[in-house]
């Protein structure tokens, strides 16, 4: 699949405007401590917020996966809830090649949080399966996970910069092996092994 070009340039630049603010209303909404006429009035507001969205929700306009993202690799799944810059719950990654891996660079914020200033384990893992699978797109063997393995060697920041990397390591007629890693200001904190199907499409 490729880009729909029923949904402009312009509509997309403002989705992603909108997108971005809801990401705020997420991270706001996390750590609220009011009191509760307050907060009643807070939720008033947004239920007449989600009334003038509703006209406009429905069938998704943008694609789901996109085969040929060029150097935009956020592109491939742009509405994933991991890495899509079109999702709310998606922290806003940078995400490129360099050399044979790919590189996703993010500062996760308490909406990710799991043990107190620390990132809850299964959006770590749910990182690695996205950005593995990017790597397996980028080179040219996508297919879905069969398996994904994580090792948590420290415990995963909030609010600190993250690098994650991610590489294929062998691939035969079906099966792909690859790898990722997460650190931390220079120090792993976790690593992973996944096992993916190539897709083969049917003849």
């Amino acid at each position: 699949m490729q880009l729909n070009p029923d949904f402009s340039p312009e509509q997309r630049q403002s989705l992603e405007s909108l997108v971005d603010s809801l990401r705020e209303t997420l991270r706001l909404s996390v750590s609220l401590n009011s009191d509760p006429a307050t907060l009643e009035q807070l939720n008033t507001q947004l239920r007449a917020l989600n009334e003038a969205l509703r006209p406009h929700a429905g069938r998704r306009a943008l694609e789901h996966f996109n085969a040929s993202p060029g150097e935009d690799l956020a592109a491939i799944l742009p509405c994933s809830p991991v890495t899509g810059r079109y999702h709310p719950m998606a922290p806003p990654f940078q995400i490129r090649r360099e050399a044979q891996q790919v590189v996703g660079e993010v500062t996760l914020n308490e909406v990710y949080e799991g043990p107190q200033g620390h990132v809850h384990g299964a959006w770590v893992a749910a990182i690695y399966d996205q950005l593995l699978a990017m790597a397996c797109v980028s080179n040219g063997t996508a297919g879905p996970t069969a398996n994904l393995s994580v090792d948590y060697l420290k415990p995963t920041p909030l609010n600190r910069p993250l690098r994650f990397e991610a590489s294929v390591d062998s691939a035969d007629e079906r099966k792909i092996f690859a790898s990722g890693r997460c650190y931390s200001d220079g120090e792993l904190v976790s690593r992973c092994e996944g096992l993916f199907i190539r897709f083969i499409p049917r003849q």
